[in-house]
């Protein structure tokens, strides 16, 4: 299979290298733009001549390109069928072009700028948007910051924002590593285009689906020089931290573009460094030398120091050949990774991340109805982590967590190859897009993970002891994980530890997987104002193999009025999962071959004892491996949605949508060998003293989401976005392959929500023009009653997952605790709390941007006009606390109490100079 894609990639990639190149006369410049259709969705495949010269077919994205137009008056001339044909009058050089076609029977107008948002798509569904122009600019220049704001995005259309996918210029990535470009080389953002075409991969509910444009070069040389400062007085001190820590940020770069020779080819470069003094915040309890419980709060710096760059070129090779390249580098370096919450600093580690991409996309213009686009990415990527402590780590449950980091010294590394060939034909009513997708990914990791070994004090019961002489009384009673912790360390009665775990054997892990897609989706203009679309999609991979994924899809927009001020439509379709080599990866690791996972319970403590110490003397370790369950089938989901959208007078728009969904054949793990009487060493069905934790094909889920959207972009002083999405999905594998039931078998209380996705969330964005030409833009968005779980910490069952619940108590049951859902006990009661009964509060992030333009150049009409861009940027400007964390272990100290958060507001200014 590898030596077929290769050839393939290379085949496609060669064969328009070969054609002979075609220089343009005279002092040429590129004519460049995007066709729309009158809801704002691209029309790929129009037919574009400029004087009556050779024809060009706009693209997959809609954009279009003359390589090189002489300079003056043009007429440009742009037909689709269904579609009224126009001329347009048009100068070069000049800005890029955004043409408007309208239906047949409608006038047609043509609109020459790229700063008016673009209205709804008929076939969009929910928060379909496309950001360019002042709301971009808006956006945060800062990787993490941008790529939050992005996700929350992204995440309006149900779902976790974490989960929310990103292209770059129609590459997917690997998942789990999206890397932006820098903010001053993207061209505009698509967000949640029409996510039931048989292009895209995730379903609606699967986070959501972002596509990023980067700018193409330019005729003239144009560039621009920037720097931004942020500095601890300008900052708020962040939640449940005592003091301001020393929170600041710096960055600087640069940006240029212009022609590499005088015709047909460009290049746009971007380089910038960032210095970020960041802070995590410790927030544990732990215990003094008098048994006493103590608050830890500390402010522990975490600094990054991060270069980002890309270079692109475009070079048209001949009338119908264009090819575009670009490379994207990003280099970080981040100190005490890991630390924050209950996490000591001394369980941090160091990590240099890094990431390297080249990509290579080939654009042809077959004839005035085909177009063929190949693309490749070779992307090298991967982090070395250096652990702070490789002493065992200690965790008491609810309170702190110690020692040495889990993590380990370790190294991963990646190869991903990813290629794309696409074919566009328009013909009549008819647009049909065909293409393949084919993604393999060689991972080569030095994981060390819990090789250090890890120990865990969860209390329960034990001997009470005699407050002077501390030897046991004759008396048992209920003590926590930190009591315990504290015996241990003075090696009193009662303070063994609750378990100790770790892994042996080699480090090395190597995968390899190949991911392959093959698509067809047709739009069809069934009437002028019908457009039915269907399309097919089949996946299959390896590692594990997944075959038969075959999802049908299919959509229909219809506008009943002739003016298209209403517009309805409806989808219903197919959705295939897969698994993620970092997931494949994880079964390897405990494969029980190569290395060995072992657990102890009620262990020697021998951070007391000293190295020569053995947990595991005198007792019969329990071990653990992974697999995967024989012929297993792929995930599916089934999506309908209803939707419509109105326009009304004055430019209101208002959008609704519905979906409803079912999920089945989702992972999820189970322990097919767990023990018969609860306890760990006890009788099992298989091998004895060995959890085997299959994944398999067995879970199921539903759900329903409602959408509301209210848009206004043509006040003159004020234009915005406000919407809300409900999102209500309940499944029994909490949306994790290497989610357990807490008892193998037996599925009561684990239907539930997913564990963080909120149940609302609302967003929007606006924009203000105030005077002295001041701009300020603003964007929001709101997450609410996100679940997590209660545990007792323990592993009640014997069965190694340390996810048992707690169970309703009657009154005067010892040990019982009062919570906002009634007397829980640890063991004993009658039945089990259901799986996330917890609720986060609410979150809220509003991040503005107020800036100012100065024109240096007097001649609007200079080749070269300069400017300066003076800017005060402020996250979280509300200064919110935004809860991430907050304690799930029944009777510890920080029970349903709120210990992790946020970042509080940042402030920072910014000067750009352009010309």
């Amino acid at each position: 299979m590898r030596r077929i894609d290769a050839a393939a990639c290379l085949l496609a990639l060669a064969t328009p290298c070969a054609l002979a190149q075609v220089r343009c006369e005279g002092a040429g410049a590129p004519l460049a733009g995007v066709v729309h259709d009158t809801t704002a969705a691209v029309v790929p495949g129009a037919s574009l001549t400029l004087d009556a010269g050779p024809a060009v077919v706009s693209g997959s994205d809609g954009g279009f390109r003359f390589a090189c137009a002489t300079p003056g008056h043009h007429t440009l001339h742009v037909s689709s069928p269904n579609f009224a044909a126009i001329d347009l009058k048009v100068d070069t050089p000049g800005a890029p072009l955004d043409v408007v076609l309208r239906l047949e029977e409608m006038q047609t107008v043509v609109e020459v700028n790229g700063e008016d948002p673009a209205p709804r798509p008929a076939n969009a569904t929910g928060a379909t948007q496309e950001i360019s122009g002042k709301r971009l600019q808006s956006l945060a220049d800062d990787p993490d910051d941008l790529l939050r704001e992005l996700q929350q995005l992204g995440g309006a259309a149900g779902a976790n924002p974490a989960n929310t996918s990103i292209t770059v210029d129609g590459f997917q990535g690997d998942e789990g590593n999206t890397k932006l470009p820098p903010k001053s080389s993207i061209a505009y953002i698509k967000v949640n285009p029409d996510l039931y075409s048989a292009e895209y991969r995730e379903p609606p509910f699967g986070g959501g689906h972002i596509e990023v444009y980067t700018k193409p070069g330019q005729s003239t040389f144009h560039g621009a020089l920037f720097t931004t400062n942020g500095s601890p007085w300008m900052n708020a001190r962040d939640p449940f931290s005592v003091s301001r820590a020393a929170l600041g940020k710096q960055r600087y770069g640069f940006e240029l573009t212009g022609p590499i020779r005088k015709q047909g080819s460009d290049f746009t470069t971007t380089l910038e460094h960032r210095t970020i003094d960041n802070s995590a915040t410790v927030n544990a309890v732990t215990v003094d030398a008098n048994d006493n419980q103590v608050a830890t709060l500390a402010n522990v710096a975490t600094p990054q120091q991060r270069w980002l760059g890309g270079v692109r070129v475009d070079w048209q090779l001949n009338p119908k050949n264009a090819l575009i390249v670009t490379y994207n580098a990003d280099v970080n370096h981040l100190a005490n990774v890991g630390v924050g919450g209950t996490t000591l600093a001394e369980s941090g580690y160091d990590s240099e991340q890094f990431d390297h991409t080249l990509r290579i996309r080939n654009v042809t213009t077959a004839s005035a109805t085909l177009m063929h686009e190949s693309s490749l990415s070779i992307e090298w990527d991967g982090e070395d982590d250096t652990p702070q402590s490789t002493a065992p780590q200690v965790q008491v449950s609810g309170a702190f967590t110690g020692g040495g980091t889990s993590v380990g010294r370790q190294r991963m590394h990646e190869l991903g190859i990813e290629f794309n060939d696409d074919a566009i034909f328009n013909w009549k009513k008819h647009l049909l897009k065909i293409g393949i997708q084919t993604d393999t990914y060689v991972q080569h990791r030095h994981m060390t993970t819990n090789f250090n070994g890890s120990y865990l004090f969860n209390g329960g019961a034990a001997p009470a002891l005699d407050p002077v002489t501390h030897l046991p009384t004759g008396q048992t009673v209920q003590i926590t994980g930190l009591e315990q912790y504290f015996r241990a360390t003075h090696g009193y009665a009662g303070g063994t530890p609750t378990d100790f775990s770790n892994v042996a054997g080699s480090p090395f892990v190597d995968i390899w997987q190949t991911r392959d897609a093959i698509y067809v989706q047709d739009s069809w203009k069934l009437l002028p104002r019908v457009q039915l679309d269907y399309g097919m999609r089949y996946f299959a991979q390896n590692n594990p193999n997944l075959v038969g994924s075959v999802t049908p899809r299919m959509g229909v927009a219809w506008s009943p009025d002739r003016k298209q001020t209403w517009s309805l439509h409806a989808h219903a379709g197919l959705f295939a999962g897969r698994v993620r080599t970092r997931q494949y990866a994880e079964i390897v690791r405990q494969d029980g071959i190569a290395r060995t996972t072992s657990i102890a319970y009620n262990p020697v403590y021998c951070s007391v004892l000293g190295s020569a110490c053995n947990p595991f003397t005198g007792i019969t370790p329990v071990q653990s491996v992974r697999s995967v369950a024989p012929h297993l089938a792929n995930q599916e989901y089934g999506i309908e949605n209803l939707g419509f959208s109105h326009s009304f007078p004055h430019g209101w728009t208002f959008s609704s949508d519905y979906y409803i969904a079912q999920f089945w054949n989702n992972l999820r793990t189970e322990n097919v060998n767990s023990p018969l009487n609860g306890s760990p060493t006890g009788p099992r069905p298989g091998p004895a003293n060995l959890n085997i934790f299959q994944v398999q094909a067995t879970g199921r889920g539903y759900g329903n989401a409602e959408f509301f959207g209210l848009d206004q972009h043509t006040l003159k002083r004020v234009q915005f976005f406000v919407g809300a999405v409900r999102v209500q999905i309940v499944d029994d594998t909490d949306d994790s392959m290497f989610s357990s039931p807490q008892t193998t078998g037996v599925n009561t209380g684990e239907y539930a929500r997913r564990t963080g996705n909120p149940l609302w969330n609302v967003f929007g964005n606006a924009s203000l023009s105030l005077p002295e030409k001041l701009q300020l833009t603003a964007n929001f968005n709101g997450n609410g009653a996100a679940p997590y779980n209660i545990t007792t910490g323990a592993d009640n069952n014997g069965d190694g997952n340390f996810n048992d619940r707690p169970q309703y108590a009657l009154p005067g049951t010892p040990g019982a605790v009062q919570t906002p859902w009634g007397l829980l006990v640890s063991s004993g009661g009658t039945a089990s709390l259901p799986r996330n009964k917890g609720i986060m509060p609410w979150t809220v992030y509003l991040d503005m941007n107020l800036q100012r333009s100065f024109t240096l150049t007097k001649n609007a009409n200079a080749d070269h006009p300069q400017k300066i861009v003076l800017n005060v940027r402020s996250s979280n400007v509300l200064n919110h606390t935004n809860v991430t964390a907050i304690g799930g272990v029944l009777g510890s100290p920080l029970f349903g109490v709120a210990y992790g958060a946020d970042n509080g507001r940042r402030i920072e200014g910014g000067v750009r100079y352009s010309f």
